[in-house]
């Protein structure tokens, strides 16, 4: 912003403008001087040069607004933004400033006030300069960050819905910054299901381990979360490295047993080593899966129900044997009639992703419909498969 200022100054004020609105030669002479000190990069030099302007009695309107142009670029280029403020200040109290001029100078004031931390001045000068039209997204970003920093949040949750819309006109995303300051605000303001909406698009444009544990953790919690879906969230949390110790590993084991799949417990113990406490929880899942494995001699990948298919292939996702689980969830698929299809594509997308069949993953995901927890993991899936 500055370089573009400094070019569109230097023009504004170049030595034919000064000739034609005839400058007295006490005023013309220091602001030639201070015009060539800016061209060659000596801003202090220029602002001497201006000082000396200033000192002139009885400056005419137009000698002012010269001046004070001037002083805008070359206080910029010396980073003495509190002068520079002090002279975009005039120039935009002025009658006498081109409209065609008045929005840059907004932008600069904004860009000034911020370099200066005078926040109040950021929001008096963004609310100008957008409502008298000017289109810079960047302007109402940084009305909300300074609003932000003033504990305005539910102001910078009023500004959000024109700035995204603004953004989409322009073809525009929001950067992680703009997402990071949406979701502060909204935790500020205990609007739970904003941020977590804030924050899967967090994960899926920006992702972190960070993004997904906190997402992770929040899902379950909140309203409209079918609790049969907690081993999958778990999975999740696996699949993103945010199991962090042999309690956490426990809790899947639990969840595991739970749904009935005694063989992913054992997989999730055995991945860390287990307290002395966690003795009996071993003895159950060994029990448990002596006993999976017994029930399930009499199913088969053969089998012609597409139910049992499906409880077949949930076993072999529960063991890690992924690419056996695919063939035995498609075909349960095919036959069609289940009760819980979105869950079974669901885990026929994992499988497939597991197995590293990414497309037929991305497809398989992409289809799950019906449920609207599925269909949330199902998505968050499918970024990992990117």
């Amino acid at each position: 912003m500055w370089k573009r200022l400094f070019a569109w100054s230097v023009l504004g004020v170049a030595l034919g403008s000064v000739a034609q609105v005839n400058l007295r030669s006490e005023v013309a002479k220091p602001l030639q001087a201070a015009q060539e000190a800016i061209q060659s990069k000596q801003p202090e030099e220029a602002l001497k040069k201006i000082q000396e302007a200033r000192q002139v009695a009885q400056l005419t309107a137009a000698e002012k607004m010269l001046l004070e142009r001037l002083s805008v670029v070359a206080a910029m280029n010396a980073q003495k933004f509190d002068l520079a403020a002090s002279s975009l200040d005039y120039l935009l109290q002025s009658k006498d400033l081109p409209e065609v001029d008045r929005l840059t100078l907004m932008e600069t004031m904004v860009n000034v006030s911020l370099r200066t931390k005078d926040y109040p001045r950021v929001v008096e000068w963004s609310r100008r300069y957008l409502q008298q039209g000017g289109a810079n997204t960047r302007i109402r970003l940084a009305l909300m960050q300074s609003l932000s920093v003033q504990g305005a949040h539910q102001e910078v949750l009023k500004e959000m819905p024109a700035k995204r819309q603004a953004d989409a006109a322009a073809g525009k995303l929001p950067d992680e910054a703009e997402l990071r300051l949406y979701a502060f605000s909204q935790q500020q303001v205990k609007d739970e299901a904003g941020y977590v909406k804030t924050l899967t698009e967090l994960v899926k444009r920006f992702p972190s381990q960070a993004y997904w544990g906190d997402l992770l953790n929040r899902i379950p919690r909140q309203t409209g979360f079918n609790g049969r879906y907690q081993l999958d969230v778990f999975r999740l949390m696996d699949a993103t490295e945010n199991l962090e110790d042999a309690e956490d590993y426990a809790d899947v084991a639990q969840a595991a047993l739970k749904a009935g799949l005694p063989h992913e417990a054992q997989r999730m113990l055995d991945k860390v080593p287990q307290p002395a406490t966690a003795g009996n929880l071993k003895k159950q899942v060994l029990q448990r899966t002596a006993e999976d494995d017994k029930a399930m001699q009499a199913v088969g990948p053969n089998s012609e129900d597409a139910v049992l298919l499906a409880q077949w292939a949930d076993v072999q996702l529960s063991k890690g044997a992924w690419k056996a689980a695919v063939p035995a969830y498609e075909k349960a698929l095919a036959k069609g009639g289940l009760r819980r299809e979105a869950e079974t594509r669901l885990h026929c997308g994992i499988a497939m992703l597991k197995s590293d069949q990414a497309d037929a993953a991305k497809a398989m995901l992409a289809s799950v419909k019906g449920d609207d927890t599925a269909a949330l993991l199902a998505s968050l899936w499918l970024n990992l498969a990117k």
